[in-house]
């Protein structure tokens, strides 16, 4: 009798420790998903395929967790916080499931993605029957677990793109907006080294330099994209582009060609030597490695074929002075073009690929 008085209950309280344990993971997966999205759409997309995979799997259906409303029924939401690093009480939380109202602001705050799971639990061993634990919560009754986990958005200019709510959010919000996207405010700590970039001390060197941040912005350059990549950033005289690209980055041609080998060949946004290249500037069509990352101001067109780019791109070559006023654009100097992926392989074909995060910071000086 005793065995049983104490080990029932017992076996409840473990099993209870693991269901919030899997809250949390769960919650946790979700965060992590959608913090890495470059909008809330694809945000939320990754919020239910993280869900998914637990909901109704062996383990939850042996803890006995049911999913507590959430989005789509999922059991977690999604919400933005908007951190006002230099006064808290501004700060801000979006959601459940709702886009930012527009504009994003990057020198105020930071943002981040807080996933809220909540699941009610029903007790392992029902001890409903068994007097004074009939109503206790976890032995004789359901318990509900709420579990929030928050990361920061790595891409939070997206934010304004996903499910708004008309009363309250501008029909902007919801409208296409520029595809760039952040990291991280301006206003991070110089001395920063843990990013994934070429150049992990680039603000270090800005700073040095004698230069104040104006704009900042990360954007996504596909290989295949036979358009230019409009960053968002408008430049003029006397400003200073910087630009660093992740140093995970990769990108390059896959397919065959006679006289240039089979397979994948692959590069940084340094690119390669050795081909003509038909994008060099105007006078010298061979002065830029193939798959090297290129910029233009003011670009005369949207396609980049036949287009002329203004400078380049690369490990050593990230600071660029303009010499006109006018949106900046960037591409991928791809000479054997950006073929059919569903043909890359065949003779005669070049398919460009691959994706390249490029970091712009626009800056003018002190003085």
């Amino acid at each position: 009798m005793l065995f049983g008085v104490f080990a029932f209950p017992l076996i409840d309280i473990i099993a209870l420790a693991l269901a919030y344990s899997t809250v949390w993971f769960i919650a946790f997966q979700s965060a992590a998903a959608a913090s890495t999205q470059t909008d809330l759409s694809g945000a939320l997309s990754a919020l239910v395929k993280q869900s998914s995979t637990f909901n109704g799997n062996g383990l939850t259906s042996m803890l006995k967790m049911t999913p507590a409303a959430g989005y789509k029924n999922t059991g977690t939401n999604l919400y933005v916080n908007a951190v006002d690093f230099m006064d808290t009480g501004k700060s801000q939380t979006i959601g459940p499931n709702k886009a930012v109202p527009p504009p994003v602001d990057l020198t105020n705050h930071f943002y981040e993605i807080s996933a809220e799971s909540t699941y009610e639990v029903k007790p392992f061993i029902d001890l409903q029957a068994v007097p004074l634990l009939s109503y206790v919560q976890g032995l004789g009754a359901p318990i509900k677990f709420t579990v929030t986990v928050t990361r920061c958005a790595e891409f939070p200019q997206g934010l304004v793109r996903g499910p708004a709510d008309p009363s309250s959010t501008p029909a902007s919000a919801v409208q296409p907006a520029p595809h760039t996207t952040s990291f991280a405010s301006p206003v991070e700590t110089y001395s920063r080294t843990t990013d994934p970039w070429n150049r992990p001390r680039i603000y270090d060197e800005i700073k040095a330099a004698g230069q104040q941040i104006i704009d900042h912005t990360v954007v996504q350059v596909k290989a295949a994209n036979p358009n230019w990549t409009d960053t968002g950033i408008t430049v003029g005289p006397g400003q200073m582009i910087w630009l660093d690209f992740r140093a995970d980055g990769e990108w390059g041609q896959r397919g065959y060609r006679p006289g240039m080998g089979n397979g994948d060949r692959t590069t940084t946004a340094d690119g390669i030597t050795g081909y003509d290249n038909p994008m060099g500037p105007a006078g010298d069509q061979k002065a830029a490695p193939a798959y090297a990352l290129v910029g233009v101001i003011s670009p005369a067109g949207v396609k980049m074929e036949g287009s002329k780019f203004d400078f380049l791109v690369g490990s050593t070559l990230y600071k660029y002075t303009p010499q006109k006023t006018g949106p900046l654009s960037l591409g991928c100097n791809c000479p054997l073009g950006r073929d059919d992926p569903a043909t890359e392989g065949q003779l005669g074909n070049i398919g460009a690929y691959g994706v390249m995060t490029v970091r712009i910071i626009v800056t003018q000086s002190y003085i």
